[in-house]
C-alpha cells in the first residue's frame, strides 16, 4: 500500500532530489544560521500528508541559506511504520523504547549528563534504535484527521515517485 506525501526543502535541493530520485541527507538538526530542527524521532526523512505544512517547513528550510522553497510529492510504501496517534504518541513511544533499553538508574543519570536538546537528540536516536531492532522501518504519526506525519528510517526503499509539486519565494 502507498500514500502520497510530501517533505519541505530549498529549491536547490530539490532539483537535485527529483534530478536523483533519492533524498542526499536525513532531517537536519542544525542549520546555517543556528536555527535547529529537532529530529524528535532519530535521524530519518521526515514526510507530512498535507502540502501546506510541507510548504511552511519548505519556506523555514529556504530562509536559512536565502533560497527559494520548494514542496515535493512523492509515494511512500506504508507496511513496516509503526503507528502512532492521539492515544499512543511521541511521549508514550519514547518511555517504552527507554524501559526496553535502559534502566531507571542509567536514564536518570544520562538525563543529569545531557542539556534538554543533546536529551531530545539522544533519546530520538534511542527511539529510531528500539524501533528498527523490533523490525519496523519508520513511523506513521496521525497528529489530527488532517495531518499526519511520517518517518523513513530506510528512505531509499520506502520513498518513491519523488517530483516538484510546488516552488515558493521565502
Amino acid at each position: 500500500m502507498k500514500q502520497t506525501v510530501y517533505r519541505g526543502v530549498e529549491y536547490e535541493e530539490a532539483l537535485r532530489v527529483v534530478r536523483a530520485q533519492r533524498y542526499e541527507r536525513a532531517e537536519r538538526r542544525r542549520f546555517t544560521n543556528g536555527a535547529s530542527a529537532k529530529a524528535v524521532f532519530g535521524s530519518g526523512v521526515y514526510l507530512v500528508s498535507h502540502p501546506v505544512v510541507a510548504a511552511q517547513y519548505a519556506i523555514c528550510h529556504a530562509e536559512t541559506i536565502g533560497d527559494k522553497a520548494a514542496v515535493l510529492k512523492q509515494q511512500l510504501t506504508l507496511p513496516g511504520l509503526f503507528w502512532l496517534d492521539e492515544r499512543y504518541g511521541e511521549n508514550e513511544l519514547r518511555s517504552e523504547a527507554l524501559r526496553h533499553r535502559h534502566s531507571t538508574e542509567a536514564l536518570e543519570r544520562r538525563a543529569a549528563e545531557l542539556s534538554h536538546e543533546e536529551w531530545l537528540e539522544w533519546t530520538g536516536d534511542e527511539v529510531r534504535a528500539w524501533l528498527l531492532a523490533c523490525g519496523y522501518r519508520g513511523i506513521r504519526y496521525r497528529i489530527s484527521p488532517e495531518l499526519t506525519y511520517y518517518v523513513c528510517y530506510e528512505p531509499d526503499a520506502q520513498i518513491k515517485e519523488i517530483s516538484l509539486l510546488a516552488v515558493l519565494e521565502s
